[in-house]
C-alpha cells in the first residue's frame, strides 16, 4: 500500500505525521515500512538517518531518490537501484528510507512528468504487506508527484491558521485532478479554542458540500507537543498520548481494516 501526507504549505506537519505513522505501524502494528523522501530538504531522511543524512541529501553519497528517478527517465528498470538505495534506520529496524536529494528539484526544469515516481514504484513492485509512505516537498510538481504515486488515498495535514486555507484547498484540488481519493484532513497542533472548533466546522461543511469529497473526513487532530517539535520521538518508544490518534490514522490509511502483522523485517531486502 502506498500513501502520502502532503500539502503545498510548508510547516504543516507532513514529515512529523509520516514519521510518527511509520513508527506506529512498525513498533505497534509490526508492519514493515518504507519512506520515500522526495522533499529536497530531506526531513524524513534527516529524522531517520541522523548524522549520515546531510551528505546523502547533498548528493555526495548514494544512491538516492534522484538517482532512481534519473534511471526511470532513461527507461531503465529501477528495481535493483531502489533495493540498493534503501537504508535501514538506525533508530527503528522496521523502517527503511529511500533518501532525499536536493537535485530532485532539477526535474521540474527538465519538463519531466510527475508520473516518474509512480513508474519507479511500479518497477519496485514492493510486497503488498509493506506500507510505503511518501514525504513530499511543497512545490506543486513534488506534491503532484507524491499524489500520482499513491495506490489509494492521500491525506492532507492542516496547521490551524487562516493563511493555510488556500494552499490546503489547492492541494485538495490536485488530489481531485489526479483522480485519487482524499482519505481525510488531519489537523496539527490543535487545542480546544473556540476559533479552532469553528475552523474545523467550516472545513467539514466544505467537504460535505463538494460531491467528490463528501466521504472524506476530518480525522482526530494531533495536539501540540514539545516532543513533536523537537522530534525526540524518533528514537524512543511510541508516545503513549498519541496512541489513540495514530490508531485512528492508521485505521483510515488501511481503510478501516485491522492490519495483519507482518513477519519480522528481513535485513537483506524489503521486497
Amino acid at each position: 500500500m502506498i500513501t502520502s501526507f502532503t500539502s503545498m504549505k510548508g510547516g504543516t506537519g507532513k514529515t512529523t505525521i509520516t514519521g510518527l505513522l511509520a513508527n506506529y505501524c512498525s513498533l505497534i502494528l509490526k508492519k514493515r515500512v518504507i519512506i520515500i523522501d522526495i522533499d529536497p530538504q530531506g526531513g524524513c531522511t534527516s529524522l531517520y538517518l541522523g548524522h549520515e543524512a546531510r551528505e546523502i541529501i547533498d548528493g555526495k553519497t548514494g544512491p538516492t531518490i534522484f538517482n532512481v528517478l534519473e534511471a526511470v527517465r532513461e527507461n531503465t528498470n529501477a528495481r535493483a537501484l531502489i533495493a540498493k538505495a534503501l537504508v535501514r534506520s538506525p533508530y527503528n529496524e522496521g523502517v527503511f528510507i529511500l533518501p532525499a536529494d536536493y537535485r530532485v528539484t532539477s526535474l521540474m526544469s527538465m519538463g519531466e512528468t510527475p508520473e516518474l515516481l509512480r513508474y519507479a514504484l511500479d518497477d519496485a513492485a514492493f510486497a503488498e504487506d509493506i506500507l510505503v509512505l511518501i514525504d513530499s516537498g511543497t512545490s506543486p510538481f513534488l506534491v503532484n508527484m507524491s499524489i500520482a504515486a499513491v495506490s489509494e488515498q492521500v491525506f492532507v495535514p492542516l496547521m490551524l491558521a487562516v493563511q493555510n486555507r488556500k494552499p490546503t484547498a489547492d492541494t485538495i484540488q490536485l488530489v481531485l485532478r489526479q483522480r485519487k481519493h482524499l482519505g481525510g484532513i488531519i489537523p496539527v497542533g490543535i487545542g480546544s479554542a473556540k476559533w479552532e472548533e469553528s475552523l474545523m466546522d467550516s472545513w467539514s461543511e466544505r467537504l460535505k458540500s463538494t460531491p467528490l469529497l463528501a466521504d472524506a473526513t476530518i480525522l482526530q487532530g494531533i495536539p501540540y507537543s514539545r516532543i513533536l517539535i523537537r522530534s525526540e520521538w524518533v528514537s524512543q518508544p511510541f508516545p503513549e498520548r498519541l496512541m489513540p490518534v495514530f490508531e485512528k490514522i492508521s485505521s483510515a490509511v488501511f481503510n478501516g481494516k485491522t492490519p495483519i502483522p507482518s513477519k519480522p523485517p528481513e535485513k537483506e531486502s524489503m521486497e
